[in-house]
């Protein structure tokens, strides 16, 4: 199908969309949050592009920052306390600081896109959906409708790959291709989505049919988690899990400062023990999930592994070549080539940019938009789950408190995912990185009373 043919067909959809924005920004925002996980590349619907977009997603998002745009500019409808909220701020820095890194960038085309739709994922996953979620049963449902577009993904995930033999680990790699470009992603989100699901799925006010689909639901999300041979997503959801059971135990502030300062000194002080054990570690992924999640340790042997810490080292020597402002937004896939070296190459390198990022958060933001951008997107992680703890310590342990650790738990698995790998320009991890940070944002502003 031609990019034209696409254009006429697509024409009763955008007047349909438009409508709807003009009705309801509420459930042109739930619409899209189910279109996520289903949304496609453009290219692979018309054949090849020179602007690839997801779609439907993305030309609803950019409908959506306009009415938000209006309503910042000329009607002035968002509350000053959300504008105001450390995190709002934080979320304004940082795509100011990628608006310069973008005209300072190597490549301003390309880094000029990433503003634009990192614009409008903050606009309407952020600022949007915090507005909405002052009504606690927006919250529970961003989630379910993100939830019902995914649960149609991991069941076509999972009939792949029971026709390819459900112990088949390099076909699950791709069996969700084309939702999702690869398992990783796909397995982050589904790490996402548990935490919050249990707890709604534990409310006493829930109808015997709503337990029924959240079990179903919640069985389904599970069986394609496991199915996946995500490595990255197993260990950030276990990782998250100890994080929430720390907090579950409620102790006192500062003994929660003090223990958290003192594992951070000793991880430390220990990185060089670590890596030695792992340099030392042969078990390599397979279909036997014990020894695959120990492959993850693997830096010596597993090609995977040997890949990541290839593309780290690349970023990191990008950074020391442009400390400030980096190499631009969404341009390390096409700058790193020349940082590798020869005795650090495996098998799966190379040179030509068609082959992802530097598979981590952290140090991609680091290459592409220096020291002030990394460390404007660590604070905006860090300032999230500061403000998460506090709501979680305010609220007594009921629907709601049970509701933001869940919230909480599920931003931390991505926190930790993405020391591994970088998602957070694709729509379908954008969506639920920033809409917890907006919900977890919501709460907070309810707690406190002032003006609105």
């Amino acid at each position: 199908m031609t990019g034209g043919e696409l254009l006429i067909l697509s024409i009763p959809a955008v007047l349909a969309l438009v409508l709807l924005a003009l009705l309801s920004q509420e459930h042109l925002l739930l619409l899209t949050l189910f279109l996520t996980p289903l949304s496609l590349q453009l290219s692979l619907l018309t054949g090849g592009t020179g602007f690839d977009i997801s779609v439907p997603t993305e030309p609803v998002l950019a409908l959506l920052l306009f009415l938000t745009l209006f309503k910042l500019i000329v009607t002035r409808e968002f509350p000053t306390r959300l504008l105001r909220h450390p995190l709002t701020l934080l979320v304004g820095l940082y795509l100011a600081w990628t608006l310069i890194t973008a005209l300072t960038s190597s490549m301003p085309g390309v880094s000029l896109k990433t503003l634009a739709y990192r614009t409008w994922f903050t606009a309407g996953f952020y600022l949007v959906a915090a507005q909405l979620a002052s009504d606690d049963r927006f919250s529970r449902k961003y989630i379910i409708a993100y939830s019902a577009g995914l649960a149609i993904v991991v069941i076509y995930f999972i009939v792949r790959v029971q026709g390819a033999g459900l112990l088949n680990q390099q076909f699950a790699h791709s069996a969700c291709y084309p939702f999702y470009k690869d398992h990783t992603s796909f397995g982050a989100s589904i790490a996402f989505l548990l935490p919050p699901l249990a707890v709604i799925f534990l409310r006493k006010s829930n109808s015997l049919t709503a337990k029924v689909l959240l079990t179903v639901l919640i069985l389904i999300f599970l069986a394609g988690f496991i199915l996946s041979y995500s490595r990255a997503a197993w260990v950030s959801l276990l990782a998250a899990a100890l994080f929430a059971a720390v907090l579950w135990l409620r102790m006192p502030v500062k003994l929660l400062a003090f223990t958290t300062v003192t594992l951070i000194m000793a991880l430390t002080l220990s990185a060089g023990w670590i890596w030695q054990r792992m340099d030392s570690t042969t078990e390599d992924s397979s279909a036997d999930l014990g020894q695959h999640l120990r492959s993850a340790s693997n830096i010596s042997t597993d090609q995977s592994n040997l890949e990541r810490i290839n593309r780290w080292k690349c970023a990191l020597r990008m950074f020391e070549e442009r400390p400030v402002t980096g190499w631009g937004p969404g341009t390390y896939q096409f700058n790193y080539g020349p940082f590798q070296k020869a005795s650090e190459r495996t098998t799966i390198s190379t040179d030509f940019g068609d082959a992802g990022n530097a598979h981590s958060e952290y140090l991609g933001s680091l290459s592409e938009s220096g020291l002030p951008g990394a460390l404007l997107y660590l604070l905006i992680t860090v300032t999230a789950v500061i403000t998460g703890i506090r709501v979680w310590y305010r609220e007594k342990r009921g629907v709601r408190g049970y509701f933001v650790l869940a919230i909480l738990t599920g931003l931390v698995t991505y926190a930790v995912h993405g020391v591994m790998n970088s998602f957070l320009d694709s729509d379908k991890i954008a969506a639920l990185w920033w809409g917890y940070i907006a919900i977890i944002t919501a709460m907070d502003i309810q707690a406190q009373p002032g003006e609105t």
